[in-house]
């Protein structure tokens, strides 16, 4: 067996037909990433700025997270939310996206008594008191007295982690709020990560300054 002359592999390594093939095996292979990367992060995951106080000590005015879009709404998720209310940052009634955390769902009845929240889902005959580590045991909002709330189908009751300066479903003309207008779940990624995602967004925000 005749052994193929080095010159000759490098030759035909430089053929250009071959040369054109494999760049453009690989601008092809560069353009789906690019358009992968593009959907996951326009489509799936989305980008979002934290404005106010309300869900302090959790989020801070400022903080960058993302939310999964395709994620399902379970007990406790924090979620952006559309939403048609006033706020401590807003004086007008235009739609808005709302931060808060999911406390009851659909059959729920959700009872606020004092500083304590009681959930009670649908067949069970006793409210269960819920366990709120993220509260600041320093934040006092203890004189609500509140009826019972029972949800409605497709929709959220809805508190903010701040419960003192938070505008949510404690409120009367806030109450619970559509399951369909959820962008959102804040991923856990974004949440555990929050302050390197925050100093990363935010160096590329004063470079613009």
């Amino acid at each position: 067996m005749q052994d193929t002359p080095l010159s000759e592999i490098l030759e035909e390594h430089r053929h250009p037909q071959r040369e054109f093939q494999s760049t453009l095996r690989f601008l092809v292979a560069l353009l789906a990433v690019f358009f992968v990367i593009t959907y996951l992060f326009t489509e799936i995951l989305i980008g979002v700025q934290v404005v106010g106080s309300s869900m302090e000590p959790t989020l801070y005015g400022g903080d960058y997270l993302f939310v999964n879009t395709t994620a399902k709404v379970e007990y406790g998720d924090i979620i952006v939310i559309e939403a048609n209310q006033k706020d401590s940052i807003h004086d007008d009634d235009a739609m808005r996206w709302l931060i808060k955390r999911v406390i009851g769902l659909p059959g729920d009845t959700v009872w606020v008594n004092g500083d304590k929240v009681y959930r009670k889902h649908a067949g069970d005959a006793e409210f269960t008191e819920l366990d709120e580590p993220y509260l600041d045991p320093n934040d006092s909002w203890g004189n609500y007295n509140l009826a019972p709330v029972e949800i409605g189908e497709g929709e959220v009751y809805v508190l903010g982690d701040h419960r003192s300066v938070s505008s949510d479903s404690r409120r009367s003309d806030f109450g619970t709020l559509r399951l369909d207008n959820v962008m959102g779940v804040v991923t856990g990624w974004s949440l555990k990560y929050k302050d390197a995602i925050t100093s990363f967004f935010g160096f590329f925000s004063r470079s613009k300054n």
